[in-house]
């Protein structure tokens, strides 16, 4: 459909940036215009001036009748905004939807953008917490659309390695004797309960709380080299933790960066700009701050070390610089909101090349109720692991699991329990709190990722019964499909909305958007596949015309999974 997206808006200067915005309308509307193949554009408020100049140009014009046979004008009336209707040669619309070549066409010209997100960004030498997970998957989503759509896309992940937290992570070390053997065999969850013990002890006794600020300073200070030999050991355990955790979300970075990079001795640049911009103000107790929208926020301690948002100015500023960013996505959580407003608006006051548009924070709400059977806090290994086991449970006590050797029962029901934790926290509104089931979350007939894996292994189990059948070899036919049941037409239309689904949900910035295209193409491939069988059908147009229809609609399904960081199953 990008071909024929592209053909329209070429034709006409007015048409130039509206390609993504052309819709297929909606079922009612197409049923009115005779179930002709359409592409929609509704004219935005902005251009609502223009409109009577733009509609006399647009109907006036000849338009390239290899993929449009007519264009209707509908001025606005009342409430309801003008639009144009491109009507659509349906010949042309069937072979640019169903053709078994994969289209080459890069889905668009993008590239000159460059997209940079920061997503998931937890703490080191600690297990992957449940509440890191949202930011996890709703970046990857983002940077995965902004990659699909053609710009340029950096994928960071900002992990918090300094602070007082790393004085009290070593003293637990020293507190706790472990050893290289325990260390070796576990060591984040070695370093885990060392950092508990220690914050235990630093609350009943402030000698262990002072003294983990000594460490910690030493550490800052570049003076105690034994300390910052554990710290890279620690930073490379917590790297291949996270990167199990990961490659089961199918999750990926471009890089891995720290919050030390930007420690005190790496800003002192940054913190002498903001003093010279009349920006830092001293405090009477020897702070330094900022003032943003009549608050005032601390940049530098009284003891002269560096709080988190000095760190994160001189972390902007450094990626303007490095990446010349079109567009800087921070996926953090709602709390984060008057942190991330003092940021942007003290980077953006400091440096001439930035402004507020260019960045942006992704806020999302928590995810309640997240923790296996039996109650444990939270890691989200656990909770993978619980999905995967239930998902074993599932599948031998069901009356329709086959006995299958060549399939690796533990895999698949990773795949699927992933599946399914992924697909319930992304198909909420990213800004709503989210009370997470595992009931609903499990369900195959419901909305839940489990339905996606099962319509993709429906779709492959029919494909893989006629593979000697060169779908190359055939052309799609709209007459066919025009005297089919209904169902078939259907089907057709909602492939044609997927362009228009990627597009509107990396414009709102929500994963949702295509998680619920993908609902609405399994129950249509659902109900496509009821009446429209294929081995059955002695017809063998019938019965290849239907092969290029379920074909196209498994590849898109496949392409909107991995979007969504899924890993399609052709079996299970």
């Amino acid at each position: 459909m990008i071909r024929i997206r592209r053909a329209i808006c070429e034709q006409l200067p007015q048409l130039k940036n509206v390609c993504h915005a052309l819709e297929v309308p909606v079922k009612k509307q197409l049923l009115q215009n005779g179930r002709q193949p359409t592409l929609e554009w509704i004219l935005p408020s902005a251009v609502a001036q223009q409109e009577r100049e733009l509609l006399d140009v647009v109907s006036r014009h000849q338009f390239d009748e290899t993929y449009v046979e007519k264009v209707r004008i509908v001025p606005s009336a009342g409430r309801s905004s003008a639009k144009i209707e491109f009507q659509l040669q349906p010949q042309a619309f069937v072979e640019q939807l169903l053709q078994a070549k994969e289209n080459t066409l890069q889905p668009s010209p993008s590239s000159a953008e460059h997209i940079v997100v920061e997503y998931s960004s937890p703490n080191i030498a600690k297990p992957f917490h449940v509440g890191h997970l949202r930011s996890t998957i709703i970046g990857n989503v983002l940077a995965n659309l902004h990659q699909h759509l053609g710009y340029r896309t950096t994928r960071l992940n900002y992990l918090g390695d300094w602070g007082t937290q790393f004085g009290l992570l070593a003293l637990g070390v020293q507190l706790t004797k472990v050893s290289d053997a325990e260390m070796q065999a576990a060591p984040i969850e070695t370093l885990y309960k060392s950092y508990v013990a220690a914050n235990k002890e630093a609350e009943e006794n402030p000698k262990i709380a002072q003294r983990a600020r000594e460490l910690f300073a030493a550490l800052e200070a570049g003076t105690d080299e034994t300390m910052a030999a554990q710290w890279q050991q620690y930073r490379k355990y917590t790297i291949d933790d996270l990167s199990k955790v990961y490659n089961r979300l199918g999750v990926r970075f471009d890089s891995y960066e720290w919050e030390s990079q930007y420690s005190q001795q790496q800003i002192q640049d940054v913190l002498d700009k903001l003093r010279s911009a009349g920006l830092l103000q001293p405090e009477l107790d020897g702070r330094e701050i900022v003032v943003v929208d009549g608050r005032r926020i601390p940049v530098i301690k009284s003891d002269g070390s560096t709080l988190y948002l000095a760190r994160d100015i001189a972390a902007l500023l450094e990626r303007l610089s490095r990446f010349q960013f079109s567009r800087l996505l921070y996926v953090v959580d709602n709390g984060q909101a008057d942190h991330f407003n003092a940021l942007f608006k003290t980077a953006v006051a400091v440096e001439d090349r930035l402004n507020l548009d260019q960045l942006q924070h992704v806020k999302f709400g928590r995810i309640h109720g997240m923790s296996t059977r039996q109650g444990k806090a939270i890691f989200l290994k656990d909770v993978l692991d619980e999905a995967r086991d239930i998902m074993r449970e599932k599948r031998n006590f069901s009356a329709t699991t086959k006995e299958n050797h060549s399939l690796n029962d533990e895999h698949v029901c990773d795949i699927l329990g992933v599946s399914a934790v992924l697909v319930n926290v992304l198909k909420q509104r990213r800004q709503r709190d989210h009370e997470f089931s595992w009931q609903q979350a499990l369900q195959v007939n419901g909305d839940t990722g489990i339905k996606l894996q099962y319509t993709h292994c429906r779709l492959h189990s029919l494909l893989d019964n006629f593979r000697e059948v060169n779908l190359d070899d055939i052309k799609p036919d709209w007459q066919h499909f025009a005297q089919e049941p209904a169902d078939a037409l259907d089907l057709l239309y909602e492939l044609a909305r997927f362009d228009q689904s990627i597009w509107q949900s990396k414009e709102q910035l929500e994963a949702c958007v295509l998680v619920n295209y993908l609902f609405g193409l399994c129950n249509a491939t659902s109900r496509a596949l009821k009446r429209l069988p294929v081995k059955q059908e002695s017809c063998l147009k019938k019965q290849s015309q239907r092969l290029l229809l379920f074909h196209a609609a498994k590849k898109t399904l496949q392409k909107g999974m991995k979007l969504l960081g899924l890993r399609p199953l052709d079996q299970m």
